[in-house]
Formats: structure tokens, sequence, C-alpha cells
């Protein structure tokens, strides 16, 4: 039995693949590049049960994770902000992850529409660091920023704590494929503290190679990436999720 052995709490029974939220990351670093995306765009990569709004905060993570409560890992996230019905917050469009527990516990609790791939974040190097996110041997995000020498126009702690992040929560049904057995709208918010390093950033270049599996490069290649962005280390929690609704 390992240190994830949780009997009824996740699969396989007799020896859980995940242990129940919280997850603790106390050292993890990542940039968040803010995008300037339209409304028609956003329409088109949200659920119908969500509304696009304008907003400075849509936004590309990459980040690395050398410690936390399942072990280390990297991951992307493309955030696009709107609202469900009164609440706002930022629909987890795509979400990519390079570890095989971090996938299924994301999956399974909270609903991220994870995938496996690659991710490499630099270390800083000058003011320079760089990001990438290859799955299928194509290079999804292919991303160098320019990190300033002022802290960020905007708090990160603030927005993250501030800004839940939704999942459309879906598994298929195991007799009938042609719908789900389980729909959910639900919402989680990470929290950021003990931060070591918060630093503004520019985005130096960004490209997206379009790929049959994927759908970012569509929405990367629009975007206007004009909005800056942060760099930061510190500590993030992710605590339990909200059920927002239950549609099926």
């Amino acid at each position: 039995m390992t240190k994830y052995e949780q009997v009824n709490y996740s699969m396989p029974w007799q020896c859980g693949h995940y242990p129940p939220p919280p997850i603790y990351y106390p050292r993890m670093r990542a940039i968040v590049c803010l995008m300037d995306l339209d409304l028609t765009t956003k329409k088109k990569f949200l659920p119908p049960e969500f509304e696009p709004v304008r907003s400075p905060f849509d936004s590309i993570f990459i980040s690395e994770y050398s410690e936390s409560s399942i072990g280390p890992y990297n991951e992307n996230l493309i955030l696009l902000y709107c609202k469900f019905e009164d609440k706002a917050g930022l629909f987890v469009m795509n979400i990519y992850v390079d570890d095989d527990v971090a996938l299924t516990a994301g999956r399974e609790i909270w609903g991220y529409p994870k995938k496996m791939a690659h991710i490499e974040l630099s270390q800083v190097q000058g003011n320079i660091v760089k990001g990438s996110l290859t799955r299928k041997e194509k290079k999804l995000i292919d991303v160098e920023v320019e990190l300033t020498d002022r802290p960020p126009g905007i708090d990160p702690g603030f927005i993250i704590s501030s800004t839940p992040l939704f999942n459309l929560k879906m598994f298929p049904d195991v007799a009938d494929n042609t719908k789900p057995c389980l729909k959910q709208v639900t919402a989680t918010t990470l929290l950021w503290d003990n931060f070591k390093v918060k630093r503004g950033l520019n985005v130096k270049s960004i490209t997206s190679e379009y790929s049959e599996y994927d759908i970012c490069a569509e929405l990367v290649n629009k975007a206007k990436f004009n909005q800056g962005g942060f760099y930061v280390e510190c500590h993030q929690t992710l605590p339990n999720g909200e059920l927002l609704k239950k549609l099926i």
C-alpha cells in the first residue's frame, strides 16, 4: 500500500491514486501571460452555460511545481474570463500536466479538463523566461517573456484568491456513449501566499502550432498579448471545490 491509500475515495479502492484535498505546493513558480480576446472568439470556446465577458484577465499560465502533496510536475492552463449565472470567474478551457496522478485527481475531483503533455519552464536567465507546451509532436505554446524591474500592476495573490476557476465536469455514461452520466458546473479558488518573487512581465513572443488533437492554436494566434502579466515564486494551495450547479 502507498501513502495514498484511500478506501472508498479514489480508484483503485485498495490503493487510491491520490489523496484528498487540499493539495499543497510549497515551492511553485509560474509565468502568467495576460491576453486580450474578442467576445466572438471567447464565445466559440466557452460552453453554452457560460457568458463571455471582455476582460484583461484572460490568460495563459505555465507553472512548475518542484514539490507538492502529490509529487513534482509541470502544468499549463488557458483561462477565459466569463460569468456563470451571476458569478464571475475564469473558465479552464485547456489544462495540461506531465504527471498521471495530477491528471487523474484533477479530472475526477474538480473536473479540470486535463491532458498529458510535455511542459517546460526555464529558469530566469537575465530577465528572460521561456515556456513551452508540446503534445503529439506539436508545439502548442512557445513563449518568451521579459521580466520587468517593477512589481506587477495587479497583485497576483489578490487576483488568484478573488477569481474562482470554473470547470464543466463531465463523465461519460458506461452504457450510452451519446451522453454523459454526470455533468456539473464547479468552481475552485486557489490560494497563493508566502511570495518569494513577484515581478511584472512583457510577452516578447508567443506562437502556437496547429494540431488536429488540440485547440490551442486558433485561440492563441487570435489573442493580443499586450496586457503584460507576472512572474511569481510562492506557495500554492489547491482546496476542495464547490458545486455550482448539477446539470445531469
